[in-house]
């Protein structure tokens, strides 16, 4: 039982590499090719290549970088996976479906989940300016010691430095659970409400008819939205540490 959910699991991880492979904008495994694709991808100017170059030559520069890229490559997977869902939403979800809250018009719901969904991707695109923008300006100095400084102003400047620190990575922790809770509401609403647009207007013959590829179609889509779910939530404990 353990090693067939560990291939299961293994088979998620592939198919979210895949996904990452095609949705992430900066590729190369190497600093150099990391350095060479931000160029490309970013249409670096001279000013801003020398920005990148004096942060790559500083100390932790390099390891900067790397992390910078990361979160830039996570948040342009996550601006593609809410697309996604704002599509699925329009296209496949019908809440009015369910008895309990059918008195409730579908274009209700459809409107609601697509605007949260493309909520989403605004966040995701607003970060990508704000990751690129923090990786030119490279890693902040440590403010300098002095003797009577440490009585007061440096003990000041270091607690500012410190907070300063960490705020990237409160913003993260706060996205990330944000992501995981939407992507956890995309895979319910997707597994138990997919129908596709104006089905119920066909006969109910057709209906069943369709409702076959439906399946097919959703249920790779739902399980997605749950494996990002438990990502981004993961991303969140390592934000935090």
């Amino acid at each position: 039982m353990a090693v067939k959910l560990k291939n299961v699991w293994g088979y998620f991880k592939r198919a979210n590499s895949f996904w990452k492979d095609k949705t992430q904008p900066i590729k190369g495994k190497t600093s150099d090719e990391k350095y060479d694709s931000i160029q490309s991808h970013f249409g670096l100017d001279d000013k801003d290549k020398n920005k990148l170059t004096e942060v790559q030559a500083q100390d932790g520069g390099a390891g900067f970088i790397k992390r910078k890229v990361e979160e830039i490559n996570d948040y342009a997977s996550h601006r593609a996976a809410f697309l996604v869902n704002a599509l699925a939403q329009l296209l496949l979800v019908n809440l009015s479906s369910l008895p309990l809250i059918g008195i409730v018009p579908v274009s209700w719901y459809k409107a609601l989940f697509i605007t949260i969904n493309l909520l989403m991707v605004l966040i995701a695109w607003r970060r990508l300016g704000t990751k690129k923008k923090r990786m030119l300006e490279g890693p902040g100095d440590e403010p300098e010691w002095t003797f009577w400084g440490m009585f007061r102003g440096n003990r000041r400047k270091h607690n500012l430095h410190i907070k300063e620190l960490a705020q990237p990575h409160k913003i993260r922790m706060r996205d990330e659970r944000l992501f995981s809770i939407m992507y956890l509401v995309n895979a319910i609403t997707l597994l138990f409400a997919g129908q596709f647009l104006f089905t119920d207007l066909l006969p109910s013959l057709l209906q069943f008819i369709i409702n076959i590829p439906l399946f097919i179609l959703v249920i790779p889509l739902a399980v997605a939205n749950g494996y990002w779910a438990f990502t981004s939530n993961n991303e969140v404990v390592k934000a935090a540490t």
